[in-house]
């Protein structure tokens, strides 16, 4: 039987804005066989930011674009298809992910860029695994962690009985989570994708990618994650900067 605390938690889920209509309906058109791009550029073209995100990600010099693209056209040509639907699948979730977690002690912008560092650590981890898709890989490894975003004021409420744990048992914080809160971030996370009405395979690697065992389909995927998150450079800040500010009056 599920704790009070745990329904309540699973109960803020529910109430997250569903993917939006816009959203959901570009992305049933780019899986259609008979996809007009002249069609794409319409429907993307109503929304502002989902408009600005696509030529932003289509003039992103990380992502070895040399060209300028000025038009929707000229950037839904450029990037294709596959990393279209990717800007659309993490489109809702971008913004909250640019927030401060009190509870995790991530200031502005810190989980964000987390999620940034995974997803590029994971570039050169995939180019050995033959049989990723790269956009699914991109998804899940921006979106790993979006689970914190609802854990965080329970973490925050209880902090100083984490970090004991956390230093008493010698075990990682999302194990902690799920001992004392009863669910941690990764199972809140796979919730929220499922939520989202996300693949199978990406709400199993966002949700497993701490156990990449326990995927129902492809464990390859969340494994990848796992890697890389452990050898995101700003990972073990993370988990040692919840034990050095202990102080709740230096949260920012």
């Amino acid at each position: 039987m599920l704790s009070q605390r745990v329904e309540s938690i699973i109960q803020s889920i529910s109430s997250l804005r569903p993917m939006p209509a816009n959203v959901s309906r570009i992305l049933n058109e780019v899986e259609k066989r008979d996809i007009s791009i002249d069609g794409l550029v319409g429907l993307i073209g109503l929304d502002q930011a989902l408009t600005a995100l696509v030529l932003q990600m289509s003039n992103s010099v990380s992502l070895g674009y040399s060209r300028t693209c000025t038009t929707l056209n000229e950037a839904i040509m450029l990037i294709g298809l596959g990393r279209l639907k990717t800007i659309l699948l993490t489109s809702s979730a971008t913004g909250m992910m640019k927030r401060s977690l009190n509870g995790y002690r991530q200031g502005a912008g810190e989980l964000w860029h987390h999620s940034l560092v995974v997803e590029w650590r994971q570039n050169g981890l995939r180019k050995s695994c033959a049989t990723l898709i790269p956009e699914e890989a991109y998804v899940s490894g921006l979106l790993h962690d979006i689970g914190k975003l609802l854990l965080d004021q329970v973490v925050l409420s209880d902090y100083n009985t984490i970090v004991d744990a956390v230093q008493k048992y010698k075990i990682p914080l999302w194990q902690v989570e799920e001992k004392m809160i009863g669910i941690d971030h990764a199972r809140v996370g796979g919730l929220i994708a499922e939520h989202w009405n996300f693949p199978v395979v990406l709400v199993d690697a966002i949700r497993c990618h701490h156990a990449p065992s326990f995927a129902r389909t492809n464990q390859q995927l969340p494994a990848i994650v796992n890697v890389a998150n452990s050898m995101a450079q700003d990972y073990q800040f993370t988990e040692s900067a919840l034990i050095k500010l202990r102080d709740p009056s230096r949260i920012t």
